[in-house]
């Protein structure tokens, strides 16, 4: 997304009304892969949550290490983490880990979103990425022209997303959840965010 480190800002919508915001902190790294912090709070549906992602990738973009902490009524942390060495993936929730055999580059929730400004796909083509669990489809729809601007529009299945890519960003991100749209809007971007380290 960047060639320097930069937040993201994102407003979030569920049905209309506006439902929390989210930072998506981007730095990448000297061996060309990037670390990603996406820290969101979200308000609509209940209950208010409050969630962490982090990804690393490697210089493919493809998922290293993923955790996801998730705090609400009750706490949980997931992580996944891509053991070369070994030819495993190690899949840690709370005290629990299994191993399974690494097949294939994979990604995670967040390491996707990062590559998909960088996808050449023409309209109509689709390219299948694992993922931790299964896979996910990436469909190239037509263009849309928004403002005066052309955005490239992304679908991702299973489940349904759409996702809006301009000038190398994803701008709106909507999933269906059950009867509604839960979205994620582009409201800024700033740079020179703060060092972090890993939270797990």
């Amino acid at each position: 997304m960047t060639v320097h480190p930069a937040v993201y800002v994102y407003r979030y919508f569920f049905a209309g009304e506006e439902a929390g915001e989210g930072r998506l902190e981007v730095r990448p790294q000297p061996e060309g892969g990037m670390k990603a912090t996406l820290t969101a709070e979200v308000n609509l549906p209940l209950p208010k949550t409050r969630q962490r992602w982090q990804t690393e990738t490697d210089a493919e973009g493809f998922s290293l290490y993923f955790a996801e902490r998730v705090e609400g009524r009750e706490s949980r942390v997931f992580t996944v983490e891509r053991l070369e060495e070994e030819g495993v993936v190690l899949v840690t929730q709370g005290k629990e880990s299994v191993a399974f055999p690494l097949l294939s580059p994979y990604h995670d929730p967040l390491s996707l979103i990062l590559a998909l400004p960088r996808l050449d796909l023409a309209p109509g083509e689709v390219v299948r990425f694992a993922m931790p669990g299964g896979r996910v489809y990436v469909e190239r729809l037509a263009d849309l022209e928004v403002e005066g601007r052309l955005r490239r529009h992304l679908r991702l299945r299973p489940g349904l997303t759409l996702v809006q890519v301009e000038e190398g960003l994803p701008v709106r991100i909507a999933q269906q959840v059950g009867d509604h749209v839960f979205e994620a809007v582009l409201e800024g971007v700033e740079t020179e965010p703060k060092r972090r380290r890993r939270w797990v």
